[in-house]
C-alpha cells in the first residue's frame, strides 16, 4: 500500500494548563492592589490639607492669631492691635472653613467615583456572563475557539477583581460564580449567564452620598471587602469623615475656650459678656422612624457663676466636644445618653432642655414630638464649617478684666492671648498641640497606605511570574528550541549529502 506524504498536522486536543490556586490569589492580589491605590490617591490629597504648605495654613494662622492678642495686651487702647486681632480672627475662621470644604470635596469626589465605578462593574460583570454561556456552548461542541473564551473571560476577571473583591467558583461545566461580599452579607455578582444588577441610589442617612444595593433592594456598602470599591468607601465613609471630626472638635474647643474668656472681660465702650466667634449651633439630627416634626438646636452656653464664689478652687466643667448624645421622648419625659460613656440624665424641661450644669442647651426650635422620637447630637458636628468671627466692632474686644480698669486694662487680653497654651480638656492638649497630633496621624496613615501599595505592587508582580512560568509560553525557551532543531536538521542534511558524495565516489571508483 502506498504511504501518503504531506497530509499534514491534525489537532486533537488543545488543553490550557492553569493552577486554580495560583489564579484566586492573582485575583485577590489585584483586588488589594486596587483598594490601596484608591486610598493612597485620596490620603495624598487629605495630607495636602493639612499640609501648612509655604507656611501658610492653621497652624501658622492659630500662631499669628495669638501673636495678635499678645500685641494687644501690650497695648489695649491700640486701634491698630485690636483690628489685628478682628482680621486674625477672620482669617483663622476661614482657614477651617477652607479645610472642612476640601476634606467635604474629596468626600464627594470619592462618592462621584463610586457610582461611576457601579457602571463599569454591572458592564464588566454582563461580559463575563456572556462569556459563561460561549464557553459552556463550546464545550458541548468541541471548538476549537474554548481556550480564546476562557483567556478572555480571566481577563475580564483580573479587572473586576481590581474594581470589587470577589470570590470564584468554577463548575466542571465551564460555568463560573462570582460572589462579592463578606460575613453574612455575601451576594452572587454572576451566576452562570446571569449578572446580578448594582446601582449606587441615595442613601437617606448620609444624605448627598450613596449606598450600593444589588438588584435594587439589598445594600452591600459595607459588605464589600476589598478591591478599588472598598478603599473608595472607606475613605469617604470612615477616614476623611474623622479627619472632619477632629477638626471640628478643634473649632469647637476654640470657639467655646474663647468666647468664656471674651465674655468676661470688657470692651473699650463698656460692653461685656460679648461672644467674639460666632457659638457653635449645632442641629440634633433626627431618628428615620421619628413620628414628630419637630425641630431641635443644641448650643454650648457660657461658663456659669461658680456656686460658692468664696471657693476660688472651684473649676466648672467644660463640655466634652468629642461625646455624641443620643436625645430621646418617652411617655412626656426626656433622656439624654452619652452614646460613648453610657451616661444617662433626665433633663428638665421648660422652655429649653438643660444638660450638664448649663454646658449644653437643647432648644425645641419648631414642631411637635410624638412618643419614641430620638435624636443624635454631636457637639462638635458642623463647628470648622461654620466657624466665623462674630464681633464687627474692634472697640469690643474684651482687653479689660474689670470695667474700671478701662481704657487701660489689659488682664483679660493676658488671659485670652494664654490660651494658646491652655491644657484644654475637650482636646486633651492645647490647640496647636491637638492639631500637631492631627497631622501625625494623617502621615503616619499616609506612610501606611503608600507601603500596603508597595507591598501589594510587589506581590502582584511576583504573582503574575509565577503564573508565566507555570502556564506561559517563553519567548527566549521557544527560540532556543527552534535553533536546536534547525541546527539539527543542518547536522541530518550534511549527513546526507556527506553520505551522498562518498557513495558516488565509491561508485565512481568501481567503473
Amino acid at each position: 500500500m502506498p504511504v501518503g506524504f504531506g497530509t499534514g498536522v491534525q489537532i486533537q486536543q488543545i488543553r490550557s494548563v492553569v493552577d486554580t490556586f495560583l489564579g484566586g490569589q492573582i485575583l485577590s492580589g489585584q483586588s488589594s492592589l486596587g483598594r490601596f491605590n484608591a486610598e493612597a490617591e485620596l490620603l495624598n490629597r487629605v495630607e495636602a490639607v493639612f499640609g501648612d504648605l509655604n507656611g501658610a495654613g492653621i497652624d501658622k494662622e492659630i500662631q499669628n492669631f495669638f501673636a495678635a492678642l499678645n500685641d494687644l495686651s501690650n497695648n489695649p487702647t491700640g486701634s491698630v492691635e485690636r483690628a489685628i486681632v478682628l482680621e486674625r480672627g477672620k482669617s483663622l475662621s476661614q482657614a477651617l472653613v477652607t479645610a472642612d470644604g476640601q476634606l467635604k470635596a474629596i468626600q464627594q469626589d470619592a462618592n462621584s467615583e463610586i457610582e461611576s465605578r457601579v457602571g463599569e462593574i454591572n458592564a464588566l460583570s454582563t461580559n463575563i456572563a456572556n462569556l459563561n454561556q460561549s464557553i459552556r456552548s463550546s464545550e458541548q461542541i468541541g471548538g476549537a475557539a474554548e481556550s480564546d473564551l476562557r483567556d478572555e473571560r480571566t481577563r475580564l476577571l483580573n479587572e473586576l477583581s481590581e474594581k470589587i473583591g470577589i470570590q470564584v467558583i468554577e463548575e466542571d461545566s465551564g460555568n463560573l460564580t462570582v460572589i462579592t461580599g463578606s460575613g453574612g452579607a455575601t451576594v452572587a455578582l454572576i451566576s452562570g449567564d446571569q449578572a446580578a444588577t448594582l446601582s449606587a441610589v441615595l442613601d437617606p442617612d448620609r444624605p448627598g452620598f450613596s449606598k450600593i444595593v444589588v438588584n435594587g433592594n439589598t445594600d452591600i456598602t459595607h459588605s464589600i471587602s476589598d478591591g478599588r470599591l472598598r478603599g473608595l468607601i472607606e475613605l469617604r465613609d470612615a477616614l476623611v469623615p474623622d479627619y472632619r471630626g477632629q477638626l471640628d472638635r478643634l473649632a469647637a474647643s476654640l470657639v467655646y475656650e474663647f468666647n468664656s474668656q471674651h465674655q468676661q472681660g470688657f470692651g473699650l465702650d463698656g460692653t461685656t459678656e460679648t461672644d467674639f466667634f460666632a457659638p457653635v449651633l449645632v442641629d440634633a439630627v433626627p431618628s428615620r422612624v421619628n413620628q414628630g416634626t419637630a425641630k431641635i438646636e443644641v448650643t454650648v452656653s457660657p461658663v456659669p457663676e461658680p456656686p460658692d464664689p468664696s471657693d476660688p478652687d472651684y473649676i466648672a466643667p467644660e463640655p466634652n466636644f468629642g461625646s455624641s448624645y443620643e436625645l430621646s421622648f418617652l411617655d412626656g419625659n426626656f433622656k439624654l445618653r452619652n452614646l460613648e460613656t453610657g451616661e444617662i440624665s433626665s433633663p428638665t424641661v421648660e422652655d429649653e432642655i438643660i444638660f450638664e450644669q448649663e454646658r449644653i442647651q437643647i432648644n425645641i426650635k419648631q414642631g411637635s414630638l410624638v412618643n419614641g422620637d430620638r435624636f443624635r447630637i454631636s457637639l462638635h458636628q458642623g463647628a470648622a464649617g461654620a466657624m466665623a468671627v462674630q464681633l464687627s466692632d474692634p472697640r469690643q474686644i474684651s482687653a479689660a478684666s474689670q470695667e474700671e480698669d478701662l481704657p487701660g486694662g489689659n488682664d483679660n487680653a493676658i488671659l485670652l492671648a494664654q490660651l494658646q497654651s491652655k491644657q484644654v480638656s475637650s482636646l486633651r492638649a492645647t490647640f496647636q498641640g491637638f492639631y500637631a497630633g492631627l497631622m501625625g496621624e494623617i502621615g503616619n496613615r499616609v506612610q501606611t497606605s503608600e507601603r500596603n501599595l508597595s507591598v501589594a505592587d510587589a506581590m502582584a508582580g511576583r504573582l503574575d511570574a509565577m503564573r508565566e512560568e507555570k502556564s506561559g509560553v517563553s519567548l527566549d525557551e521557544e527560540m532556543t528550541n527552534l535553533i536546536s532543531f534547525q541546527r539539527a536538521y543542518q547536522a541530518s542534511a550534511k549527513l546526507i549529502v556527506t553520505a551522498d558524495e562518498l557513495l558516488q565516489t565509491v561508485i565512481g571508483m568501481k567503473q
